[in-house]
Order: C-alpha cells, then sequence, then structure tokens
C-alpha cells in the first residue's frame, strides 16, 4: 500500500471491540444511503409503458442552464421571509412538520436541526427535540441528561460527506492533475485487480463503476491497509458504465486518489482547500472531545453496547481512523448553508473561489440517465439530482444534492436559488427507526409551497396526488350530439370538440402519472385522450396518449386534447370525460392542479367551470377543491 494513504490512525478488530467502538456484525450492516433506485425500497420500476409517456420537458433554448452561476458569488445573510420570495405563513408549518417526526411511534429521529435560505438571504431556523436522548434502543434518559438540539448542534453529515470529496476531486481536474476520463488504475495501481482496468474517474463520481455497494471493512479485516487494500481490490458485479449502483467504495477510492495527489489526508486537505478558506469552522473530521455536548448522539450499538456520539457513526469509516471518502464530516446548519451557497454562487462564496463556475455546472449536470433509463437515479459528479424521494416539491432535473444516512439532508433548487438543510439523527438511539425521507419530503414541500411554485391561477381548482397508493378522479359529461350530428372524421379541425384544461402538474417521473381520457359508451371502455400543452414563454409539449408525468416544467400550462375516436372521429352523443391521477406507494411531487375546465366545438362553450352551474357538473372523487 503507498505510504501516503496509510498515514491514518486506523483501529485494528480487537481495538474496536476493546474500546467499546461502533460496530456491528456484518449481517446488519447498514449499506450506506438507501438509495432511491436500483432498486427502490418500496418501489418498483415504472412499467415499460408508463416509462414510454414520459412527456418531453427539456427547456432547451433559449433557457440558460439553471447551474450556469457565472455572474454569482454571494454571501449569506439573514433576511425576512418576504424579502427573499418565501411567505411566511407557510413556513411557519415547519415546526409542526418537525415536531411530527419527532412524535411519531417510534421517532423518525430524536432532534433536528433545520434552515432554509433564498436569494443567498437566510429565512428560516428551527431545532426540536434532542441532540441526545437515549441512554439504549429501549431506555430514555432523564431530562436533566439530555442534551437539546439547537440550530448550532453538530451532526454527522454520513454520506454529505461525499460531496465535499467530489469537490476535492473536481480542483484536481481543474488543476490538470486528474482527468474525468483517466483510469483510476492509473493512479492506484491496486485497483486494477479482479479486472477493474477499465474503471474510470467519472464511473467511480457518478457510482456506475462496477463496484458492489459494501463490504464490511471494520470487523473482517485487521488494520488500515488490510481495508484499504480491500477496498482496491474488490471484485466488481458488472462492467463499469453498465449499472449504477450506489456505492461507498468508489467514493472511499477518490479520496485515496486526493490524498495521493495531494500528499495530504483527506481531512487536511479538505480543511485546507473547502472549509477554511470559505469559514466553516464548525465543519470538520473527528471533532474534538470538548465539543461532544454540541454533538448529536447517533446509534446505540447492542454489538458493544455503546452509544456513539461524538465520533463517526458510519464503522467503515470509524475503522479507517473517522476520516473517508464517503462519510467522516460533521458540520452545523449554517456551515452547511454556506458550503451550499458556495454551490449556489458558481464555486464562489464572496471573494473565496473554491471551484470554477464551469466545474459546478459539469457536478450537477447528469451523466448516467442512459444507464437508469426514464424513472432511474440522476447523478452528476458526485451530487445525486432529481431525488422525488427527499426533493419532493422542490425536484426538477436541476436539484441536488445528497442525503446521509444518518439523518442528513441538503437540497439545492437552482431555479430559485434555495438551499433546505435538514440535519437529524435518524439513527438515534437505533436505525431501526429511521424513516427520515418523509420527513425530509414534507419539508421540501412545504417550502416549495411557500416559494409559490404552484401557480396562483389553479390554487382554488382541484388538486390530487398527495395521497399514496390511491387513484383520484375529476369527471365530468357533455351532450355533443346535436352539434356533431351528420359530421365525419374528416370535419374541419375547428369543428372537433376539445378538451381545454388549465393545468400545472409536479408528478414523480413514470410514477404518478394523471391520464386525460374519455368515454363514449357510459364509461364501459375508455380512450386515451392525445393532445398538447402550451404556456407563455414554453415550447408546446406534445401528449400522444393522454399521460403526463414529471416535473412539469413548473410552467402553468393550457392543454387541448381532441375528443376523437379510435381512428380519429369526432366524439359524438353523451360523452364522459375524465381526469385520472394514480400514485404509487410513495407520493413525492406537488402533484396536479387543475383550474379552468372547458369543452368546445369550434368557438361555442359547451361547458366551461366558470360559470356556476357547470362548475357544479363536475364530480371530484380525491381531488380537494380550494388548494
Amino acid at each position: 500500500m503507498d505510504p501516503k494513504i496509510t498515514r491514518r490512525a486506523g483501529l485494528t478488530a480487537p481495538a474496536l471491540a476493546a474500546a467499546g467502538a461502533v460496530g456491528l456484525s456484518a449481517a446488519a450492516q447498514a449499506k450506506g444511503d438507501p438509495a432511491p433506485h436500483d432498486p427502490a425500497p418500496h418501489k418498483d420500476r415504472p412499467a415499460a409503458q408508463s416509462a414510454r409517456s414520459v412527456p418531453s420537458w427539456s427547456r432547451g433554448e433559449p433557457h440558460r442552464h439553471p447551474w450556469d452561476r457565472r455572474g454569482s458569488g454571494k454571501t449569506l445573510r439573514e433576511a425576512r421571509p418576504d424579502a427573499v420570495g418565501l411567505d411566511a405563513e407557510v413556513l411557519e408549518q415547519l415546526p409542526a412538520i418537525l415536531r411530527a417526526g419527532l412524535d411519531n411511534d417510534p421517532p423518525r429521529f430524536s432532534g433536528a436541526s433545520l434552515l432554509v435560505a433564498s436569494r443567498s438571504g437566510i429565512a428560516f431556523e428551527h431545532a426540536d427535540g434532542y441532540a441526545l436522548r437515549w441512554q439504549d434502543a429501549s431506555t430514555e434518559l432523564s431530562e436533566e441528561q439530555r442534551i437539546p438540539a439547537r440550530t448550532d448542534t453538530i451532526y454527522d453529515l454520513a454520506s454529505i460527506s461525499k460531496v465535499f470529496t467530489a469537490t476535492a476531486v473536481m480542483q484536481h481536474v481543474e488543476q490538470g492533475l486528474l482527468g474525468l476520463n483517466d483510469l483510476v488504475a492509473d493512479h492506484l495501481p491496486r485497483f486494477a485487480e479482479n479486472g477493474k482496468g477499465e474503471v474510470t474517474v467519472q464511473h467511480l463520481l457518478t457510482h456506475v463503476g462496477g463496484l458492489p455497494a459494501f463490504i464490511n471493512l471494520y470487523s473482517a479485516y485487521l488494520d488500515v491497509p488490510s481495508r484499504l487494500d480491500a477496498v482496491l481490490t474488490v471484485a466488481p458485479n458488472d462492467p463499469p458504465g453498465t449499472r449504477y449502483v450506489y456505492s461507498d467504495l468508489g467514493l472511499i477510492t477518490l479520496g485515496l486518489i486526493v490524498e495521493k495527489l495531494s500528499g495530504q489526508g483527506l481531512d487536511e486537505y479538505v480543511r485546507e482547500h473547502i472549509t477554511q478558506p470559505l469559514g466553516m469552522d464548525e465543519t470538520m473530521y473527528n471533532p474534538p472531545a470538548e465539543l461532544k455536548d454540541r454533538i448529536a448522539a447517533t446509534e446505540h450499538v447492542d454489538f458493544y453496547d455503546c452509544l456513539v456520539h461524538g465520533h463517526v457513526h458510519d464503522e467503515n469509516a470509524y475503522s479507517l481512523g473517522g476520516v473517508a471518502g464517503h462519510a467522516g464530516v460533521f458540520s452545523t446548519a449554517r456551515d452547511l448553508a454556506v458550503f451550499g451557497q458556495m454551490l449556489l454562487g458558481g464555486g464562489r462564496y464572496g471573494d473565496t473561489r473554491i471551484l470554477e463556475a464551469a466545474t459546478v455546472q459539469e457536478m450537477f449536470t447528469d451523466r448516467i440517465a442512459g444507464v437508469t433509463g426514464v424513472g432511474g437515479a440522476r447523478r452528476g459528479l458526485g451530487p445525486e439530482l432529481e431525488a422525488w424521494y427527499y426533493h419532493a416539491g422542490l425536484t426538477s432535473p436541476d436539484s441536488g444534492a445528497h442525503t446521509g444516512f444518518a439523518g442528513t439532508s441538503l437540497v439545492i433548487d437552482p431555479l430559485t436559488d434555495t438551499l433546505v438543510i435538514l440535519l437529524t439523527n435518524s439513527v438515534h438511539p437505533t436505525r431501526e427507526w429511521s424513516t427520515t425521507s418523509v420527513t425530509r419530503r414534507e419539508v421540501s414541500t412545504c417550502v416549495a409551497h411557500a416559494l409559490g411554485l404552484v401557480p396562483r391561477e389553479v390554487r382554488e381548482g382541484w388538486h390530487a396526488g398527495s395521497e399514496d397508493a390511491a387513484t383520484a378522479t375529476l369527471g365530468l359529461a357533455v351532450e355533443l350530439g346535436s352539434r356533431l350530428e351528420g359530421e365525419t372524421a374528416g370535419v374541419p379541425a375547428g369543428r372537433v370538440p376539445e378538451l381545454h384544461v388549465e393545468l400545472f402538474a409536479h408528478l414523480e417521473t413514470a410514477y404518478d402519472i394523471l391520464t386525460l381520457e374519455a368515454s363514449a359508451d357510459r364509461g364501459e371502455t375508455w380512450l386515451p385522450l392525445a393532445g398538447r400543452l402550451e404556456a407563455k414563454h414554453e415550447e408546446s409539449v406534445e401528449v400522444a396518449d393522454g399521460k403526463i408525468t414529471g416535473w412539469g416544467r413548473r410552467a402553468l400550462w393550457n392543454g387541448i386534447f381532441a375528443l376523437t375516436g379510435a381512428v380519429g372521429e369526432p366524439l359524438s352523443g353523451e360523452i364522459q370525460i375524465r381526469l385520472r391521477l394514480d400514485t404509487d406507494g410513495s407520493t413525492r411531487g406537488l402533484g396536479a392542479w387543475v383550474g379552468r375546465l372547458r369543452v368546445a366545438v369550434g368557438t361555442e362553450d359547451v361547458l366551461d367551470t366558470e360559470r356556476p352551474g357547470d362548475r357544479e357538473q363536475v364530480v371530484a372523487d380525491g381531488w380537494s377543491l380550494g388548494g
């Protein structure tokens, strides 16, 4: 093993037990952050038909790339919500969301610190619960022994550490010391073992290097050199570039490359080149003992009968001396906000430049859609993108950045210049209780509503899509017989009846589907309605089979759907029309919002919900009216 990457003070397997260190039997070991796809917990892959039906939501030209941040570099300041585009009354719902997570049975986390910033203004901070509450998985500490969570509580960021490692990697790319297409084995020759000679740096950054998700390092190997050698020589499961598997091993390897090229330990490098220049004085690996009372405790480990408090929770990272490319960083919400604002600033925070703007744009540009397909994971060079499972209401193709297994998340929405940081200790006292993503979604969606992402024009209309595993229908009936009598399939386009829908849709791609359909036989059979969506300053979107899913460009659309039969003939007689929204077992977007509904034949409106009598004819099952 190269001496440049073995200086850290690791623990031997016997020492782990003797010191009461964190660890579990291999069978119980968590395997990094639960990845949202391939496979996702409680989620099947989208049906092939649903995947084929996704409209094209590409913004195209002349829209500027949301991560083109060349003119930025703002620093954070405290701000009133209304001064930075946020509705203070909506944000006031956030404490109750955190409290619901704390009061859940079992609790989703013990303590939480939340920060919301937009347009470089910190508009909301809140903390609740306890940084330390439990003695073990069944025994609560007395009130006097507990440590309340505060806005400046220090949390184990877990896999958010990966974004710091990715930043360090990209700094070396900028310096010309490393290339994205470099073979990893050219920098770490042992990595070529077991047929990994063609794996590149980019493969590892995007989790398509073919590596397994996890191997047990902490108890299967006696010392740091043997653990690192196990990482480098691990046998791949797949050829590189063929399958997405979220892997800690790839980021551990990238951390070793940073150490070799820089001649510094990863912790030293990150401090000198990232956190210290940004003034992130409360971000560190291996926090000193004197900070323990400010650090959120994590898991009680029955195997060693000890509580993890003050050092990294991840067993593999701990066995590597608390410093690894996949885990190990501790921070506060405010410090992490500085890091997020640096990224929003195109790599610059005030006068401090960490990355070039073009590099940040590359980091937040998806590289794996061709591997994962429609509805699959999206990854840039380190950050996770379009992650519906925790970006929720803020999801777009450009939203990033990462979660951490201990209960942490950083969401960056470049479309509104918004940061949402939720730091919790969801594995305190046991990882078996950890369900943080429910609260992550609720928080992100609340912030999306505070930003006013749902257009005013439809907020008083019908809404569906917030219930899991549900079908909601919005139906109406019209009589078209007299207007189309004697007409044929070749009638002029102006005489074909049309459904006009004022619509906002933000639905998890290929999992939650809005279908527009009609029936001419009293609901015995339903025909999908082909049409198009039009909006101001947006290219129109074709909806070939009546199915709408995906992020919807955050636009208010006017949908126009021809009421025609299977061979294009105009429908006539009594026609039933419905908008059917089907959600899967974990709903993750803002849903669908419908304002005005209109059925027109030429210039005549057969039905118009702006007329009170017509509005009353709409039958809503599972749709709520007025917000």
